[in-house]
């Protein structure tokens, strides 16, 4: 096994005796201690109670990180990178996972486009209109699939009202504009009660030009080795350009134990693709409808339950020029059931059943892979105990029935109808211990089975995106994995947060490995079973100076790593993220402002997999100030964020383009928000 660097273990060292350390010499206030009820992991608790490592965007945290895509808002939190495919398309990667080992929920059903299929396909998910975005990791994930073995991404929104609003009406109107891409936003949510109805509206529209870099879009070895027959892009990213436009209806009628309701959004957006190729862009177009049914305080054993469905027909094409390429398109379906029991012998518990369907197709010169089908049927639940007064338990449980159905391309006749099942059975364990009263030890351990998907069984053609000639296998064995997280939690005091590490192994993990072979002038890339361990740490720690209600000084610290390599050859795996380390001050005074500065330093990555470049490292200053105004009975919150200050040359070693699309250079983004 190799050695770990010193930094690695310095960075982790800190963090536990920042933990262990001070309690005695914290100053006395007034605690602002904020009791988010966490949603994702079933049980309605709230984050200080939690088993699970979650993190929790909402409020005017969220506010300050906002960011072109999903991603890219979540890109700071503890063990979270952004796959960032341009500012059009970044997926959340988790303790370096990504794809369809993430599942990324709008309101606890899957959002149903195809960027967990490639990383140049945008999650049709804007977070300026979301209201707070849980990420879960653990025993809890296996709520929403065996497959989400790095974890969930839940969104959350207000488009089917559970509650009627207190006030006429309700919501939010906002407008803004970024410097380093000219970005364009403006957007209005609103929810108001008629009669025993509750409706809602909500819109957006977004545009951005190509955005600024410092110096030359690729590195000095690709413009040493690699010529183009254009001009150098400098200055300016070419084909970062993206256009965003969302309307949404929906509503909910209200009665005293319950809600029944559903939605309508319609989301369309044209964003450029920085592959290093010219003038690439995508069109994607999603039409999504959901329904959403809950009853709860029901006085019988089943206490709560809420029935939900999400339908969405997605298609994007991708353009060269003004040619039309290739077309994808998805029909998709989740819906599920989740039934909360009232506590009996201090046991509670969520049970539930699921089924999601995907109907997939493509059409064009880079179809990679056929069309396909997917159906999984499951049955789960999670049970918690409260063993002694200070021993918490929990249990969960999953089944999928898992069906992948393609017809195989047109000329390759020996793929037609292929079928493969899969029975797959999923389990987790976790407790939580009160060391003391203000210090918790949390340990989770969870074994996942996830069926291989359409494109690892079936691809066969040139994937842009990925720079690869990818081929399938469709005799695929199902990934498993064994994953335990370990944590130390302090909630409460002027000292607080968690220091944790994890380990992940995985057989038959499915991962594209090269051949030696070219096809189409592409490196090919077949889809295998391999043997790989991933392991790391990520700890956020707080010192509050003061912490009221009206008034907050504080200090943050927050380190994470992840390491992976293949067990058999001992290489490392591609696009893993190297260790991070972000420090942070916050000043909030509710008369005066609100102000964030942070600093992040992202060291080197050298440990690489083959034909893998190595990725420099960087520091990103970023600034946060926020101030409200009161104008004729209204307050209205003036902000300004600055980004990357000192204009550093930042390539996420994540990205697969990396090496020709650096992060936007520096940039200050200023805007109005109102809230009625």
């Amino acid at each position: 096994m190799k050695s770990i660097p010193i930094q690695r273990r310095a960075s982790f060292l800190v963090a536990i005796l920042s933990l262990c350390s001070l309690p005695a010499y914290a100053q006395e206030t007034e605690q602002r201690l904020e009791e988010i009820v966490v949603e994702s992991t079933g049980l309605g608790q709230t984050l200080s109670n939690q088993l699970q490592p979650v993190t929790v965007l909402s409020g005017d945290d969220l506010d300050m990180k906002v960011n072109s895509s999903l991603g890219d808002t979540l890109a700071l939190e503890p063990g979270i990178t952004s796959s960032s495919f341009g500012p059009g398309a970044g997926r959340p990667v988790i303790r370096g996972l990504d794809g369809g080992r993430i599942r990324v929920l709008e309101n606890g059903v899957g959002s149903n486009d195809l960027s967990a299929s490639s990383p140049d396909h945008a999650v049709t998910i804007d977070s300026s209109l979301v209201d707070k975005i849980e990420v879960v990791r653990g025993p809890a994930s296996l709520l929403y699939g065996a497959s989400a073995v790095g974890g969930i991404v839940n969104t959350f929104d207000n488009r089917i009202p559970e509650y009627l609003p207190d006030a006429p009406a309700s919501g939010t109107a906002e407008a803004r504009g970024d410097s380093a891409s000219k970005t364009r936003t403006g957007l209005m949510s609103v929810t108001a009660p008629v009669g025993n109805f509750a409706l809602h509206v909500d819109a957006l529209a977004s545009k951005s030009d190509d955005y600024h870099i410092p110096g030359y879009a690729r590195t000095g070895e690709l413009r040493a080795t690699d010529p183009i027959d254009y001009p150098e892009p400098q200055g300016t990213l070419s084909w970062s350009e993206t256009q965003t436009d969302v309307l949404t209806g929906g509503g909910s009628y209200i009665f005293d134990r319950g809600y029944i309701g559903a939605s309508y959004n319609d989301y369309k957006t044209i964003y450029g693709v920085p592959n290093g190729e010219p003038d690439i862009t995508i069109n994607a177009h999603r039409r999504r409808a959901d329904f959403r049914a809950g009853i709860r305080d029901t006085g019988e054993f089943i206490e709560s339950g809420t029935v939900r469905a999400g339908y969405v027909d997605y298609q994007h094409t991708e353009f060269e020029g003004e040619e039309a390429g290739t077309n994808f398109m998805n029909h998709g379906l989740d819906s599920r059931v989740d039934l909360k029991h009232k506590e009996v012998g201090g046991i509670q518990g969520t049970w539930g059943a699921q089924f999601q369907g995907n109907d997939v197709d493509a059409e064009g010169i880079e179809a990679f892979q056929p069309p396909s089908t997917t159906g999984v049927y499951s049955l789960f639940a999670l049970e918690e105990v409260a063993a002694t007064d200070g021993l918490t338990l929990q249990v969960g449980l999953r089944y999928d029935w898992n069906e992948v159905n393609t017809d195989g391309f047109d000329d390759l006749t020996d793929q037609d109808n292929l079928t493969r099942r899969y029975d797959l059975l999923s389990e987790s364990v976790g407790a939580t211990f009160d060391v003391t009263e203000d210090y918790s030890l949390v340990w989770s351990t969870a074994y996942t089975q996830r069926a291989p998907n359409a494109q690892e069984l079936f691809a066969d053609g040139p994937h842009v995106a990925t720079g690869a000639y990818e081929i399938g296998d469709a005799s695929l064995n199902t990934e498993q994995s064994l994953g335990t997280d370990i944590a130390l939690k302090k909630t409460e005091g002027t000292l607080r947060g968690s220091v944790g590490g994890f380990y992940n192994r995985f057989w038959n993990f499915i991962s594209a490995n090269p051949t030696g072979a070219t096809e189409d002038d592409l490196p090919v890339y077949q889809f295998e079973n391999v043997p790989a361990d991933f392991w790391g740490f990520e700890s956020q720690v707080a010192y509050y100076l003061e912490d009221s209600v009206s008034r907050e000084v504080s200090f943050d610290y927050q380190p994470d790593y992840v390491w992976a390599c293949n067990r058999d050859t001992h290489e490392y795996l591609p696009r893993i993220p190297p260790l991070r380390m972000k420090f942070g001050a916050n000043y909030y005074h509710e008369d005066l402002f609100r102000v964030r500065l942070e600093l992040q330093q992202v060291f080197a990555q050298d440990k690489v997999a083959p034909n893998e470049t190595t990725t420099d490292g960087y520091s990103m200053l970023n600034l946060y100030l926020s101030k409200d105004l009161t104008y004729q009975g209204r307050t209205y919150e003036l902000f300004v964020r600055g980004s990357n200050l000192l204009s550093e040359k930042v390539r996420n070693h994540v990205s697969y383009i990396k090496d020709v699309a650096p992060l936007p250079g520096a940039s200050a983004m200023a805007g109005i928000r109102v809230r009625f």
